[in-house]
């Protein structure tokens, strides 16, 4: 809740640069590249997919005067079918803080901007993390077993000061190795996150999420590109994407392509195993990939592929793009960024998605995705969009804001998308 003192604090910088530090980055990445194209599903929140799997006809010579072929072939057809998955959000903000405002026209209108800035921040973090996940909204994906209240994650997480999460177990997603635990710090640097308490019988592939949103019964997330951008079924809490089984023969064509090292622990990234990926993309998709997507850290080694590929044809250490380094003023940061970099191969943008998950590429063609949702584009208060009180009574001296958004994320082609797994990020 936001007490009198937090709004008095905010009201300090009404007459100066508002300079707010936080402690993880403001990028959304994958929301603003996914989120230009939006459509509304109409009928109950309901999308259908429907899939051509096989032609009609034959076709075949014969002997002049010669016998007709009495075979026939039908042509078969299957429907993805998805609903879209409901969200809510809520904050409350006290009566005196509230009146205290109210004093001023400008002091509430400043109050009410903080409030729905930082909801937003919030909400838009986790949004992100829904579209990058695996299905589970997965915040942060644990490297390996860490009971203790400061525990490391593979990638950079994406939660940020105050969120209240569960750490849920890999193995059953249902057991919750840390229940309802504040977020109270995050290292960038070194990866990790400390917890309002010590995590109990956790192991690698242990997973963070919003407090009590993944059971067995059910996941209450979005897919994300982790979930379509594979050839296998998502794990059982999420179930098989559309009602499709990837597993069963004539489905391959609702997976997506993936390039792994079989188990066998990460490997150099080379050129020829990015034009592999390319390559699927364009056997079974029949398609282009618009769009790669990568961590920082593998970033800087395609940067060293770039780097050892200019001294071998020029024979000189000479500049990637105008001086040692990166041009780092093409680097795109900040909350409204795609992650635009320097860099392309096969001339194709690479973005820089802080967030992405550790040893892997993704490479897409934007067009084959859109995020569906309801009457409402984005989150927005139900007072909005019922015509309703903005404000809601609480047991306590309080008024409760609820936000309330219908969503999920679509592909029509899986079969148009690739991932390069174990991939060296040292």
């Amino acid at each position: 809740m936001a007490a009198t003192t937090d709004i008095t604090e905010a009201l300090k910088y009404t007459y100066a640069k508002q300079r707010l530090s936080r402690v993880a980055s403001e990028e959304i990445v994958t929301w603003n590249i996914i989120s230009k194209k939006k459509e509304q599903v109409g009928g109950r929140g309901q999308w259908i997919l429907p899939f051509q799997t096989r032609n009609t006809g034959i076709f075949r010579g014969h002997a002049q005067s010669g016998a007709l072929s009495t075979t026939r072939a039908q042509p078969s057809t299957t429907e993805a079918t998805f609903a879209l998955q409901e969200f809510h959000g809520i904050y409350d903000v006290s009566w005196k803080s509230l009146q205290d405002a109210s004093k001023s026209e400008f002091a509430m209108e400043k109050m009410l901007d903080f409030m729905d800035d930082s909801m937003r921040r919030r909400v838009f973090r986790l949004l992100n993390a829904e579209l990058l996940g695996f299905g589970k909204g997965e915040l942060g994906i644990m490297s390996a077993a860490d009971d203790e209240a400061t525990v490391s994650f593979r990638g950079l997480p994406m939660v940020d000061e105050g969120m209240v999460v569960d750490v849920m177990d890999l193995s059953d997603d249902n057991t919750k190795v840390g229940d309802s635990l504040t977020v109270t710090a995050i290292d960038v640097q070194n990866r990790t996150v400390t917890f309002s308490g010590a995590l109990s019988g956790s192991a690698a592939g242990d997973y963070i999420t919003a407090e009590d949103s993944v059971s067995s019964a059910a996941s209450l997330h979005t897919l994300g590109l982790g979930t379509w951008i594979d050839n296998a079924n998502p794990d059982s809490a999420v179930g098989n994407i559309g009602g499709i089984n990837r597993s069963t023969a004539g489905n391959e064509f609702f997976q997506g392509n993936v390039l792994s090292n079989s188990g066998n622990g990460n490997r150099p990234l080379t050129e020829d195993l990015l034009l592999q990926g390319f390559d699927l993309v364009r056997e079974r998709g029949g398609s282009r990939i618009s769009d790669l997507m990568s961590n920082l850290k593998i970033m800087r080694r395609y940067h060293e592929m770039l780097r050892a590929e200019t001294i071998a044809s020029l024979g000189s250490v000479t500049t990637v793009s105008g001086g040692l380094g990166r041009p780092e003023s093409r680097m795109r940061s900040g909350a409204k960024s795609t992650g635009e970099t320097p860099y392309k191969f096969s001339d194709v943008p690479w973005h820089a998605e802080t967030f992405h998950d550790a040893n892997r590429i993704i490479g897409f063609n934007r067009e084959n995705f859109l995020i569906g949702h309801g009457d409402n584009e984005l989150p927005q208060p139900i007072g909005e969009i019922f015509n309703l009180d903005l404000l809601k009574r609480t047991s306590n001296a309080t008024f409760d804001i609820d936000h309330y958004w219908q969503g999920e994320l679509l592909c029509d082609k899986p079969s148009a998308t690739v991932k390069w797994e174990e991939i060296s990020e040292t």
